[in-house]
């Protein structure tokens, strides 16, 4: 009687300790769910995995910018003649129509992956009929701004002689349907300077000697005071777009052209690009400084089939560090104004790389690598 009273009682002691384990167990795990979960709660969520991609985007996203590139292309005339209008079913309108991203679709994605595309407007945007007298006047209802802006284009010069074809008021209405596109534009007397993302600033000059008559004197003191306001503003990039000579489709600059080109670098210029004699000129270096005389034709409404259809696309990279800017690449990518060689059919396209056609632009460009 007394073992099994003595076994009862030990069985008891056995169970007591069991649950007294199982219990500091419980409460052991309790503790430490808290610890843990007061831990996650502290601490920024992670996500659970993280791509290569994903992690070099947020790397790249977190840098910086301070590379840029920028394009350059020639004479566009976004129109045609007042007196081809509503007569020739191959000027520019009758071509395009209303299908305002044709007319650059096969340069878009080049326009679209640069930091700044700018290009030489020769026409106006206007439903003004007083046009000046003069052989050739250039227009476009407004919609047509749609042009540039489907195309990746982001600025333009309207330094040249036919953004007055319709004057004061042509000009203006122009800027006006520029302004309402979001487009940015450039002229004699009014550089456009701008801050790029990251904080770059940059300026460009444009002048017209064409429709100047007051000469030489006076198209080097814009210049120069213009590039002087691109200083004064802090400018770490200057660059020269104009729109000289005195006759059209000369194949060699001027020699006048290329001692302002020359004195434009000797005061400021770090580029300089060059149009109206609608075909392709030289280029060349001075110093360090690439100088384009005339990058021809683009998007040219103003010529229904012209012999000379090549192009080019002029494409310059600057690293900005330290408030200094560096060219750190210069390339060219020949093109033609049509894509079609027997009538123009306003559709500007890049030429096949090691193409006749490609190496012809090269040669008369006179091609040289930084």
């Amino acid at each position: 009687m007394k073992e099994r009273k003595r076994k009862k009682l030990a069985r008891k002691h056995i169970v007591l300790i069991e649950w007294t384990v199982l219990a500091a167990m419980a409460v052991s795990v309790v503790v430490a769910a808290v610890f843990f979960l007061r831990g996650r709660l502290s601490r920024p969520q992670q996500p659970a995995e993280q791509t290569t991609e994903e992690s070099a985007a947020q790397t790249e996203t977190a840098m910086p910018k301070n590379t840029y590139l920028f394009s350059f292309a020639g004479d566009c005339t976004i129109g045609s003649l007042l007196e081809w209008q509503g007569g020739l079913d191959v000027d520019f309108q009758s071509v395009v129509g209303d299908n305002y991203a044709y007319p650059l679709s096969g340069v878009k994605d080049i326009f679209a992956a640069d930091d700044l595309t700018v290009v030489n407007l020769e026409g106006t945007f206007t439903g003004s009929v007083n046009a000046v007298e003069k052989p050739y006047r250039f227009k476009a209802d407004p919609a047509y701004v749609r042009v540039l802006t489907e195309g990746g284009v982001d600025a333009v010069s309207l330094a040249n002689n036919h953004s007055g074809d319709f004057g004061a008021e042509g000009k203006q209405d122009t800027a006006d349907a520029l302004d309402s596109a979001g487009i940015l534009h450039t002229d004699a007397g009014n550089p456009l300077i701008r801050t790029m993302e990251g904080g770059l600033k940059v300026g460009i000059v444009s002048y017209n000697t064409v429709d100047n008559y007051s000469g030489e004197a006076a198209w080097r003191a814009g210049v120069k005071e213009d590039i002087d306001t691109c200083k004064g503003a802090g400018c770490s990039l200057i660059i020269g777009f104009m729109h000289w000579g005195t006759v059209e489709y000369l194949t060699e600059p001027e020699a006048w052209e290329v001692q302002l080109a020359h004195d434009m670098a000797d005061w400021g210029c770090d580029l300089i690009v060059g149009g109206h004699a609608h075909i392709l000129q030289r280029m060349e270096y001075y110093g360090d400084v690439p100088i384009f005389y005339s990058l021809g034709n683009f998007c040219f409404g103003g010529n229904t089939d012209p012999d000379d259809k090549d192009s080019v696309i002029v494409q310059a990279e600057y690293t900005w560090a330290d408030g200094t800017a560096k060219r750190s690449g210069l390339k060219v990518i020949p093109c033609e104004i049509s894509s079609r060689m027997d009538r123009n059919d306003y559709c500007p396209t890049v030429c096949a790389e090691g193409s006749a056609d490609y190496e012809r632009v090269l040669k008369k460009l006179e091609w040289k690598e930084p």
